[in-house]
C-alpha cells in the first residue's frame, strides 16, 4: 500500500481561492434569477451526483472484492448503461406525452431500489438485473436516464442571457455532489476501525446511503410545477425523424456519441480500480483524488461559463477540450502515482469545462418542442456507443494494454472536437448571433 506523496489539497490550492470562494457563494446562496423549479432540478441533482460519485468509486472495487473477474466488471458497469439506453427511448419518443415530472420520479425511485439491491445480493444475475433496471452508470457527476429530462427541463426556466449560468451551476452542484460522494468513499477506513466491519460489509452500508439520498431526490421531483412541461408537445407522441431541426439534432448527437464512447473506455470506476491495482493505492486516497478532481471540475465549470460569454460557447467547448485530452494521454507514462495525481487532477480542471457550455448549445439552437428529443438523441447516441466502452476497455486491460483506454479516449476525444469546431463555429446560439 503506498501513501501519496503530494498533498491534494495542496494542489487545490494551487486555484485561485476567490473563484471557489464565488463557487459555493453561488451554490449556499441560489441567484435572485434562479426560478424555483430551476431551484428544484438543482437540489435534485446534487443528491442524486452524491450517490452516483459513491457509486462510481465503489462499483468496480465491489465486485472485485467479490471475486468477480474484469470481463465481468466491465459487462456489468456496460449493462447498467445499456438500462439508461432503454430510459432514454422511453423520453425521446413519450417523455412529453408522458410527462417530464412524473418519468423522473419512476427513473429516480427506480434506480434507488436497484441500488438497495446490489446491496443486499452478491448474486452475479442480481446484480447485472439490477444495473440494468437502475440504469446504474458508473461515470459519477450525476448522470442516468434523468438528465436529458433535467436538462430539457431546464432551458425554460431562465431567460437566454442566464442560460449558460444556470448550466453552469447545474454542472458545479452536481460535480460538488459527486465529489462529497467521492470522499464519502474515504470514511470506509475510519468506519472498518470504528465498527470492526470488512470492506464489503462497509461498501453494503454505503449502497443503502445511496439508496437513501435518490428518494429525497424524488421528493424534489415531486414538488416540481407543470411549467417543467414541454407545453404544446404534451399530447403528441415525438418523432425525432420528422423534426425541423433533425440535421442539427443527428449530427450534434453523432458527435457527441463519439465523445462519450471516448470517455467510457475510462469510466472512474476503472480508473479506481487501477489506481488500486497498479500502484497499490489505498480505497480512502482513491477517493479523496476524485474528490479533489470534482472539486478543481466545480471551479472549472463557473470559469466555462464566463468564458464562453466572451469566446463563444463551440470556442469555449474545443479549446478547453483539447488539452484535457493532451494531458489524458500522457498519463500512463508516468512512473509514480504522485505524477499521475497531479496531471489527473490538471486533467479533471480542464476536462468538463464543455459540459455547460454543450448543455446550453445544444437547447439554443432548437425549438422548445425540441428541446427534449435534441438532449434525449444527445443521452442516447452516447449510452449506446458508450455501452461498449468499459468492456472495450476491461478487455484490453486483460490483456495487459493497461496504457491504451487512456490514450484511445484521449486520441478519439480530439477527433470529435476538431469535428465539431469545423461543422458548427458557424451554427450561432440566439445571444451570440449579430
Amino acid at each position: 500500500m503506498v501513501t501519496l506523496p503530494l498533498s491534494l489539497f495542496s494542489l487545490l490550492a494551487c486555484c485561485p481561492a476567490y473563484q471557489l470562494t464565488l463557487i459555493m457563494n453561488k451554490v449556499l446562496t441560489p441567484p435572485t434569477w434562479l426560478s424555483r423549479d430551476a431551484t428544484l432540478i438543482v437540489s435534485a441533482r446534487a443528491f442524486r451526483a452524491f450517490g452516483q460519485g459513491m457509486f462510481s468509486v465503489l462499483a468496480a472495487v465491489y465486485l472485485h472484492l467479490l471475486g468477480f473477474e474484469a470481463v465481468r466488471i466491465g459487462l456489468f458497469l456496460s449493462v447498467g448503461v445499456m438500462g439508461g439506453v432503454f430510459y432514454t427511448l422511453t423520453t425521446i419518443f413519450a417523455g412529453d406525452s408522458f410527462g417530464r415530472k412524473r418519468l423522473l420520479v419512476i427513473y429516480t425511485v427506480l434506480m434507488g431500489a436497484s441500488a438497495a439491491a446490489i446491496a443486499a445480493s452478491e448474486n452475479y444475475g442480481v446484480l447485472l438485473t439490477a444495473a440494468f433496471l437502475g440504469g446504474m452508470n458508473a461515470a459519477g457527476g450525476g448522470g442516468g436516464p434523468a438528465l436529458p429530462l433535467e436538462q430539457a427541463a431546464l432551458a425554460g426556466t431562465v431567460p437566454s442571457q442566464r442560460r449558460t449560468d444556470l448550466y453552469a451551476l447545474y454542472g458545479v452542484v452536481g460535480t460538488i455532489g459527486g465529489a462529497v460522494g467521492a470522499l464519502a468513499v474515504g470514511t470506509s477506513d475510519l468506519l472498518q476501525g470504528w465498527f470492526s466491519l470488512d470492506q464489503r460489509a462497509i461498501i453494503h452500508i454505503m449502497l443503502f446511503v445511496f439508496s437513501a439520498a435518490l428518494l429525497v431526490n424524488s421528493f424534489f421531483y415531486a414538488l416540481l410545477s407543470p411549467r417543467v412541461e414541454a407545453g404544446t408537445a404534451t399530447s403528441r407522441w415525438v418523432n425525432p425523424f420528422r423534426l425541423p431541426s433533425r440535421k442539427i439534432l443527428f449530427t450534434l448527437s453523432g458527435l457527441f456519441s463519439v465523445d462519450h464512447f471516448a470517455g467510457n473506455l475510462i469510466p472512474q470506476s476503472l480508473v479506481a480500480l487501477w489506481f488500486l491495482t497498479k500502484f497499490g493505492v489505498a480505497l480512502g486516497e482513491i477517493g479523496m483524488i476524485f474528490f479533489a478532481t470534482n472539486i478543481l471540475a466545480a471551479v472549472s465549470l463557473w470559469v466555462a461559463a464566463k468564458l464562453a460569454n466572451r469566446i463563444g460557447l463551440i470556442n469555449t467547448m474545443v479549446f478547453t477540450h483539447i488539452p484535457a485530452s493532451l494531458l489524458l494521454i500522457a498519463i500512463p507514462f508516468l512512473p509514480t502515482m504522485g505524477l499521475v495525481a497531479f496531471l489527473w487532477l490538471v486533467r479533471g480542471f480542464f476536462g468538463m469545462m464543455d459540459v455547460p457550455t454543450r448543455q446550453s448549445y445544444t437547447m439554443a439552437v432548437v425549438s422548445q418542442e425540441e428541446r427534449g428529443a435534441m438532449a434525449g438523441l444527445s443521452s442516447l447516441s452516447g449510452s449506446i456507443v458508450g455501452a461498449f466502452g468499459p468492456s472495450v476497455a476491461t478487455a484490453l486491460w486483460s490483456l495487459g494494454v493497461l496504457g491504451l483506454p487512456f490514450i484511445a479516449c484521449g486520441v478519439l476525444k480530439i477527433g470529435y472536437d476538431l469535428s465539431l469546431f469545423t461543422l458548427f463555429r458557424r451554427v450561432k446560439p440566439p445571444e451570440e448571433q449579430g
